[in-house]
């Protein structure tokens, strides 16, 4: 399920393809712009984070603290508070908050929480056809954990993740939440194709928050979920619109798509080609595919015959891979080639399929968490990430602003936590940008991101294209159907 732009759709990626709110006066103390600027290192000058311009002088800090999480940070966990809005930005960069000490534990509040330490669930996809794939999700909430014990925890506790793998399959899925819901506060970074499974366990249990990147409409749908970015059924019109101006009526016209066999898969892909079809795009071959099919030789001869201009895939990166190899082998290129927001992986430009995936155009709507974006909050992803073993990819960057997210809501709940009141604080969050690395979203409204960045592969590498930083944000809105 890829994730085209952002929508994570199949099996092996599905979605894709997270901001904190002020840290209440108990619970925490709120940094000057100085004192973050004088933590990060930054010298007290402004990060741009695009055309909301928001201040981020010292979103990541200057953290000090082991992996383990018992060390001393020398920054803040967050930027600094405020920032200016741009005319086309749509939101303000809120304060991430500092190292939480809200004074004596709350003792044992609620399931899950003890005087030392609070247990969130994870639930994701780490095996079956593809195993590891989705991996990402749990290292990227790990590491957000990491580095937030790092800093004391939240209110003296400690975060640890109960992660669970439901292999591919709904009911695992269902099983692992309803198994999970008795023992661990919430959920936190789940990522799976199959979350239609755990969808109906959480809709019996709206008081116990889960934050997360919902993939299935029944997970989307549900009011205790909370997503960095929220997916709703449609597609945004902004990088449909941008790519129309850019390759003209004759390439969106002669369109092919492939769909992985996945449920959420087809559902995200329903939605992308409605919103294109609205603003003129026309595909001339589509087909559903299975998750490991190695072959693609009889797609590329039948989009020759079709006179196929720009394709799309929904499907991992592998999958990705495999498709261009075949068009190079059968000497077939086209103008644009958009294979999704996680096709910016590493596996994308190896030595071995860049020949093939030179060429393709991306967009997507996070920063280029890779490392390419010189923003705090990258760098103090890629540095955590690297500490649990983890890759840099889409799936750990969600999982790394779900906790983000999980965490802001958390903090503000105070020394007491319970789930109806870290609930509450969720529902106050619809203002979400995760500190630059993600387009700005809402995810108490459910309201999607409609910024992007668009990346061109070249020479192996993978190049911002547009714009030269932040994300384009007067394209066009959001397609709902």
């Amino acid at each position: 399920m890829a994730v085209r732009g952002q929508r994570v759709r199949s099996i092996k990626v599905a979605a894709i393809l997270v901001a904190m709110m002020l840290v209440t006066a108990a619970c925490g103390a709120r940094l000057t712009k100085a004192e973050l600027a004088k933590a990060a290192g930054s010298g007290g000058q402004n990060v741009s984070v695009g055309a909301f311009g928001a201040d981020q002088g010292g979103a990541a800090g200057a953290d000090q603290g082991s992996a383990g999480g018992g060390g001393t940070a020398a920054g803040a966990a967050g930027g600094a508070a405020g920032g200016s809005t741009s005319k086309s930005g749509g939101g303000t960069a809120q304060a991430q908050g500092a190292a939480s000490s809200c004074g004596a534990s709350g003792g044992n509040t609620d399931v899950g929480v003890t005087g030392n330490s609070i247990t969130l669930a994870n639930v994701s996809l780490l095996t079956g056809p593809v195993p590891g794939l989705f991996k990402g999700a749990k290292d990227g909430t790990q590491a957000f954990f990491n580095y937030q014990n790092s800093l004391g925890g939240v209110c003296g506790r400690k975060l640890q993740l109960d992660a669970r793998d439901d292999q591919f399959d709904a009911n695992q899925n269902k099983a692992q939440y309803q198994d999970a819901i008795g023992k661990d506060f919430g959920f936190v970074g789940s990522f799976s194709v199959v979350d239609e499974g755990g969808a109906s366990v959480l809709a019996a249990h709206p008081d116990v928050p889960d934050v997360a990147y919902a993939l299935s409409h029944a997970h989307f749908n549900l009011p205790n979920n909370f997503s960095p970015q929220p997916l709703p059924p449609g597609w945004r019109l902004g990088s449909l619109n941008y790519f129309k101006a850019k390759f003209g009526p004759d390439v969106i016209s002669h369109m092919a798509i492939l769909i992985e066999d996945a449920q959420s898969a087809k559902d995200a892909a329903d939605g992308e080609m409605k919103a294109a079809k609205s603003v003129g795009y026309n595909f001339v071959y589509s087909r559903v595919v299975e998750p490991t099919e190695a072959n693609f030789t009889s797609d590329v001869v039948a989009m020759q015959q079709k006179g196929v201009k720009g394709i799309m895939m929904t499907g991992e990166v592998g999958a990705f891979v495999r498709v261009a190899k075949a068009m190079k082998q059968q000497n077939f290129t086209v103008p644009f080639a958009n294979w999704g927001a996680n096709a910016y992986d590493p596996n994308f430009v190896t030595s071995d399929a860049a020949p093939a995936t030179n060429g393709s155009i991306i967009d997507q709507q996070l920063a280029m968490f890779q490392g390419e974006d010189n923003l705090p909050e990258v760098a103090l992803f890629n540095k955590w990430v690297k500490q649990v073993g983890g890759k840099s990819d889409i799936f750990a960057a969600f999982g790394w602003e779900s906790a983000r997210l999980f965490v802001q809501a958390l903090t503000a709940a105070g020394a007491k936590p319970t789930r109806a009141s870290v609930m509450a604080q969720l529902k106050q969050i619809d203002n979400f940008d995760g500190n630059g690395m993600l387009a700005p979203a809402g995810p108490a409204s459910k309201r999607p991101p409609s910024c992007f960045i668009v990346i061109n592969v070249q020479n192996g590498k993978f190049v911002r294209a547009d714009p030269p930083s932040g994300y384009i944000c007067n394209q066009g809105d959001y397609f709902h159907g």
